[in-house]
């Protein structure tokens, strides 16, 4: 009788345990996952580049822009691959979250500057101190020789060196020249939005681009994205030159144009079903060299 109260008890508590399991499981279920922590933004950038550009320090004169929300796979492809080839990985062991599924869109300036769009989530950064900068509290870590910056009150993070950090503060600030105060005036000619840019500057693109070893431009954008009304990959070429250069109309790609300012300032479209073949074609260049003779 004794064994028969035992095996009968040990039934009933079963059920009952497993009543309490199916229970916590249906609760869980009904809550949802757990939200990420959200951190507390003072200012908003904006979500596009044209956006990020207006804080950007006006010597950044080499930027990469990477927008991950993209749908195409094969572009999106290209721009994974590029953010393996130019990102940090000794400044990002220390910065979390540091998965690049993670990132809604990203812009690496240099020297060493990220801003990192997370969203509003929460961000980890292991720091030795702090410093506040014209109102924003600003982390700062010593990893290896190295010093990193980061501060997370502004959307998108703001991390990097110290003095790139510091400096695009100053331009949130208005105590700084920023790059569209610099370069608005080719970059606002160049329209719509895009999934992959390379924009390059100053000292850094007449070094780049050259001819027989003279610099022939001083601002060059290229960027990337779809064309939803064609179905095509679309490139846009952007240069400011500094001689007699200018583009000219091309049959390279499915589709081209091409228009030159009085400036200097030239930009062609190109569009093609064929990723690879557009990242390989440049736009039509010719020059006027004028000789005197007697």
């Amino acid at each position: 009788m004794a064994n028969m109260m035992e095996k009968k008890s040990a039934r009933i508590l079963a059920f009952i345990l497993a009543l309490i399991m199916i229970g916590s499981v249906l609760a869980y279920a009904f809550r949802g996952p757990s939200k990420p922590e959200v951190r507390k933004v003072k200012f908003d950038m904006g979500n596009s580049l044209k956006d990020w550009l207006r804080y950007l320090p006006n010597s950044t004169e080499y930027i990469l822009y990477f927008n991950y929300n993209v749908t195409n796979e094969t572009l999106l492809k290209l721009i994974y691959n590029a953010t393996a080839k130019n990102i940090d990985l000794y400044a990002f062991s220390i910065f979390r979250p540091n998965y690049i599924g993670m990132f809604k869109r990203m812009l690496i300036g240099y020297p060493e500057l990220y801003l990192i769009d997370l969203e509003k989530k929460k961000v980890y950064f292991s720091f030795d101190y702090e410093r506040n900068y014209y109102g924003y509290n600003v982390k700062i870590k010593n990893f290896n020789g190295r010093y990193y910056a980061m501060t997370d009150e502004i959307h998108p993070v703001v991390y990097g060196y110290p003095d790139s950090v510091l400096n695009v503060l100053k331009v949130i600030a208005d105590n700084g020249t920023s790059f569209t105060d610099e370069y608005g005036n080719y970059t606002s000619r160049i329209n719509g939005s895009f999934d992959y840019a390379i924009i390059v500057t100053g000292k850094t693109a007449m070094s780049s681009i050259q001819s027989n070893g003279t610099p022939i431009a001083d601002f060059y954008f290229e960027g990337y994205r779809m064309n939803e009304t064609n179905g095509m990959f679309e490139k846009v070429v952007g240069i400011h030159f500094l001689g007699n250069y200018f583009f000219v109309k091309s049959n390279k790609t499915a589709y081209y144009y091409c228009k030159n300012y009085e400036d200097g300032f030239s930009i062609a479209i190109m569009d093609d079903y064929n990723l690879t073949k557009l990242i390989n074609t440049t736009p039509e260049i010719r020059s006027i060299i004028i000789k005197l003779g007697k």
